[in-house]
């Protein structure tokens, strides 16, 4: 067991048995040929992961972990470590369109490692993350309201929260439950990629106040709120996707 834990890095180690089965059990291998694991910590999931007989390559910060996951699962020949910054990895040159990707991510940039794999051109999959249940909330698509983040991530995924997980499945136990949540990405063209650009520049304007009616926004994008099947009375949290898809179709216009 690792003694010594860095709160730099946003280490919270898993420890509970059932949770660790149930997230093992939560990961759908059908036609996978490959699990990529961010930020294993000390192995605890790799070991469930290799159980598949499946390839696990394992992508960790911490060069003082490497020892540990060196020694301890270095008789599985279809095992390997890449000692990297995950935000700094290539993720082309280690997943296919059969890949799944796990981790138990740091708190502190699970946000930025969900939207590296969202707006890479990386195919996979599925993907399964441990996050903040804060976050996870933000992330999935809400019936009543929208955030910014999850209006992005449903361009490209559809996002759903499995379970949580109490902070006294860890070690150090965080002040705040986890969430698990799925990724299952949508069909990727450089077309969609395209879109994207400028469907994020239309949210960021509307977002920057949430509180306020999107009318003023329309105006600085040039879109015509007459041409619309939406008040522009509406908040920026009222709508769904496919308002925003009809902003950027007028705008293009």
């Amino acid at each position: 067991m690792v003694k010594k834990f860095k709160k730099s890095l946003g280490q919270n180690f898993l420890r509970d048995d059932v949770v660790l089965d149930k997230i093992s059990s939560s990961i759908s291998l059908f036609n996978c040929n490959k699990i990529i694991e961010i930020g294993p910590g000390d192995g605890v999931l790799t070991r469930n992961l290799l159980a598949n007989n499946l390839p696990v390559s394992v992508i960790e910060y911490d060069k003082d972990l490497i020892p540990k996951l060196e020694s301890e699962f270095s008789q599985f020949q279809n095992f390997s470590i890449l000692n990297e910054d995950i935000l700094k990895v290539d993720l082309q040159h280690l997943c296919d369109k059969n890949s799944v990707i796990v981790g138990n991510l740091p708190y502190n940039i699970s946000s930025q490692i969900i939207f590296k794999l969202l707006e890479s051109r990386v195919d996979y999959q599925s993907a399964v993350f441990l996050i903040q249940k804060e976050l996870a909330q933000r992330f999935c698509t809400n019936s009543k309201k929208s955030t910014k983040i999850s209006l992005l991530a449903h361009f490209f995924s559809d996002i759903d929260q499995l379970f949580d997980v109490s902070p006294d499945a860890f070690i150090p136990q965080p002040k705040v439950t986890s969430t698990l949540i799925r990724i299952m990405p949508h069909k990727r063209n450089s077309k969609r990629l395209e879109q994207y650009i400028e469907l994020k520049k239309i949210l960021e304007s509307c977002f920057a106040n949430p509180r306020k009616q999107i009318k003023k926004s329309l105006i600085q994008l040039g879109v015509s709120s007459e041409k619309l099947s939406f008040k522009s009375s509406s908040r920026p949290d009222d709508l769904a996707l496919q308002d925003y898809f009809e902003i950027l179709d007028i705008s293009e216009k």
